[in-house]
């Protein structure tokens, strides 16, 4: 699907040529034809001898309804440029042809009109030089010159000739699965409802499906599709559309907005490099109001300039432009900017970042070499460079605001992966160089926690990912590479230093004889915690040390065993369960001396451990022992 869009000065024929080429006439409201003047966007198509359809805007020529002209001319495929022979070359031809080269349209036809009108053929021939040297210095150049006349017919043949080389030549739109509907038409239609039109790009739209309308985010229905005066059951990228809404409102809906078939992020922020027309006449200056046009959106923006307070004819430089409103943009999406006083077109631009942020005035140089990384629109480049800007991303919510398709994304990101060129990380991608940073930080955290508290056997790997910026998953994954490369050891949720030992001063290891001495005492009333803490001050670091080491076994409600002492006392139970059945707690006490003190908490250890299982007042086996 391919479309063209008209351009030149006004009464230079563009009407009456779309008219003579297609037998339809553009020009829709009733001012118009009172006037005889286009003064909003009109639409026309044709079929070329492929069968393809070729759809065509027509757009207005006088300076005034230059505001109607660009939203026209933001979705086209290549140009039917329209000059008059008794005129030649005039103001809004620069002017359009300024927008189209911005615009980055490099496929077109001139339509040389009114040459029934022009006797002389040197006359010609020196307008149709004069086009060739003007066009040469745009995206237009060594574009073909066809001589018709709307009024007697000739050169239509020709042209249409052009038309169809044209469309040979034009590389089909990409379906990358990401549709976007920018409207340029609203209206009602009495017995059908609510209908908006526009240049489908990037992707295919049918009849049934959910969309939302950027960037209000308000949900609205396809009910039907319709394309060139058809109705289809899905549109094609690069068609003319038509679609039928539902479940939405005429008032929620203006020339602008775009209907998109995903929900998609929006910003009042965008970076981007811009450039300055040839004949620009008053230099722009940073901090200047602009009006932007993006497809068919009209914004109110400032433009922050990097690198230059000003910038003049055929200059270029990186940018920040801010929004009055939230705009919905996609990298590498072409504008056109304008002065409203003087107005005029004084430039254009492309995206580099849809969803920028404002950048402190020590950050511009980092910001030039970022924004310079993705001039290629390279998607290696855009990708790595996404990554250095966000440190981690969604690998689904990677580069959605950008003309490649998911499947082209996740192939270069797995090439990527196998070059080292990023981390993947379960469902997440890294930039290659925060992950370095963040594992290095997560070993010097450990290096501190070790030499901070020797006798600590590590730290939870919930308090390690507080102190990493990672998502969960990406943080399992970095602590699962570690164990891997044999720099961390975890046990349960602990995790240390594979070179962490925990090493005892002659006077700690005093302590802990000390400690294991008030053990000795008396086996059936073995010390507390508290109590252990109250004969041997500062002693509590100690015991946790011997927790972890496994000296000391920790029940419930602060009671220590000697871990010898637990072992035989677990033994002795699970011999008497399996001799008797069932265990209470007299037993316990008649095996062991323990008082209710000390039982309640060791039977219940047992009990978590699968040891025992409680049944009324008594423990019988538990299921670790029946089936072991």
């Amino acid at each position: 699907m391919l479309t063209l869009g008209t351009a030149g000065h006004i009464d230079h024929g563009k009407s009456s040529l779309v008219k003579a080429l297609t037998a339809i006439d553009p020009d829709r409201l009733p001012e118009e034809k009172r006037r005889g003047m286009t003064i909003d966007l009109g639409f026309a198509w044709l079929q070329v001898s492929s069968g393809e359809m070729v759809g065509i805007v027509d757009v207005p020529g006088h300076e005034h309804f230059v505001r109607n002209v660009i939203p026209g001319l933001g979705g086209i495929d290549a140009a039917l440029l329209v000059i008059a022979a008794d005129d030649g070359w005039m103001p809004q031809t620069e002017e359009h042809v300024q927008i189209l080269d911005l615009l980055g349209i490099r496929h077109s036809v001139v339509a040389l009109t009114k040459v029934d009108l022009i006797d002389d053929p040197d006359w010609l021939e020196l307008v149709e030089r004069d086009i060739g040297e003007r066009l040469a210095k745009t995206s237009l150049r060594n574009a073909p010159i066809i001589r018709v006349s709307s009024i007697d017919g000739s050169g239509i043949q020709q042209l249409k000739e052009a038309i169809d080389q044209l469309a040979l030549k034009i590389v089909p739109r990409k379906d990358i699965g990401k549709p976007r509907l920018p409207i340029d038409r609203v209206f009602v239609i009495k017995g059908s409802g609510l209908v908006v039109t526009g240049t489908l790009l990037n992707g295919r739209l049918s009849s049934g499906a959910d969309v939302i309308i950027s960037p209000s985010g308000l949900a609205a229905r396809i009910r039907s599709i319709e394309s060139y005066k058809q109705q289809v059951d899905r549109a094609q990228p690069g068609s003319r559309v038509a679609l039928n809404l539902v479940s939405i409102k005429r008032d929620d809906l203006k020339r602008g907005d775009i209907v998109l078939a995903y929900r998609a992020r929006t910003s009042r922020i965008v970076d981007a490099e811009v450039r300055m027309i040839p004949q620009l006449a008053i230099p722009l200056k940073t901090n200047s109001e602009l009006v932007v046009f993006l497809e068919t959106r009209e914004l109110l923006g400032r433009i922050t300039l990097f690198g230059t307070k000003v910038l003049r004819s055929k200059e270029t430089a990186m940018a920040q432009i801010r929004f009055e409103q939230d705009v919905a943009t996609y990298i590498g999406e072409h504008f056109i900017m304008r002065r409203q006083s003087p107005a005029g077109t004084i430039g254009g631009g492309i995206i580099l970042d849809p969803l920028a942020a404002k950048h402190k005035l020590r950050d511009r140089d980092k910001v030039i070499a970022f924004l310079g990384r993705r001039r290629g629109l390279e998607l290696e480049e855009l990708i790595l460079s996404e990554l250095e800007k966000n440190r981690y991303v969604k690998g689904n919510g990677l580069l959605v605001e950008s003309f490649y398709s998911s499947v082209e994304i996740a192939e270069q990101v797995e090439l990527l992966k196998s070059q080292k060129g990023l981390i993947g990380a379960g469902s997440y991608i890294v930039d290659l160089g925060y992950w370095r940073q963040q594992t290095e930080e997560f070993l010097d955290i450990l290096r501190r926690e070790h030499s901070a508290s020797p006798l600590r056997k590590g730290l939870s790997q919930a308090v390690l990912q507080s102190y990493l910026d990672l998502p969960k998953e990406a943080f399992s994954q970095l602590v699962a590479a570690l164990v891997c490369a044999g720099k961390i050891v975890r046990e349960e949720d602990t995790i240390a230093l594979s070179s962490h030992k925990p090493k005892l001063s002659p006077e700690q290891e005093a302590m802990v004889s000390e400690i294991i001495e008030l053990f000795d005492k008396s086996h059936s009333s073995p010390p507390t915690m508290k109590e252990i803490a109250s004969q041997i001050p500062s002693s509590e670091e100690m015991v946790r040390f011997m927790c972890q080491q496994n000296i000391l076994v920790e029940l419930p409600e602060g009671v220590l065993l000697e871990r010898k002492h637990y072992q035989s006392v677990k033994s002795e139970i699970i011999r008497f369960l399996k001799e008797k059945g069932q265990i209470s707690i007299q037993d316990v006490h008649s095996l062991f001396g323990f008082s209710r003190k000390y039982t309640i908490p060791l039977l219940g250890h047992l009990d978590r451990e699968g040891i025992t299982r409680r049944e009324g007042d008594v423990r019988v086996l538990g299921k670790k022992q029946t089936h072991g």
